[in-house]
């Protein structure tokens, strides 16, 4: 935008010596305030370069109000203190009565642990395994699916 004035400026200028060159006369008034004009644009706008070049910098506000401690921010860290209590509170009361309620409706039998006898805990080594590559220190009769022996 700043060349199209300055170009703007030399061909008024080279109207303007042409203009004196074949008139001995000096130049038309309307041609001396186009002119004006066109310097006083081209000045104004060299300023506003400058402006745009020129930086604010914001200094920060002091936050030395967050180091002293006030009545409102106490009330409401004490409050927030004593919902949470009150949260865990109702949580465990409420996780303790679905553990008891899981317990009464589980089947009889259910949840209790007893000694495996010598011969049951063979009979659950004798069993094939649910996975074709179980150790075989844990079952030593252990074969693969497909119902060929492990290699030994």
């Amino acid at each position: 935008m700043y060349v199209g004035v300055s170009q703007r400026l030399c061909q008024i200028q080279r109207q303007l010596q042409l203009h004196t060159m074949l008139s001995h006369e000096g130049p038309s008034e309307t041609l001396k305030r186009k002119i004006a004009e066109l310097q006083k644009m081209r000045k104004s706008k060299k300023n506003l370069k400058i402006k745009k070049d020129q930086f604010i910098v914001e200094v920060p506000k002091s936050k030395s109000y967050l180091d002293t401690a006030s009545l409102p921010r106490i009330l409401t860290v004490v409050g927030v203190g004593h919902f949470t209590k009150l949260l865990m509170m109702h949580d465990d009361s409420r996780s303790q009565e679905l553990i008891e309620r899981k317990i009464k409706n589980a089947p009889a039998g259910q949840g209790t642990v007893r000694m495996l006898s010598h011969e049951e805990w063979e009979e659950i080594r004798e069993v094939r395994p649910r996975t074709p590559f179980e150790s075989k220190l844990a079952r030593p009769n252990a074969r693969i699916r497909t119902g060929e022996q492990l290699r030994k």
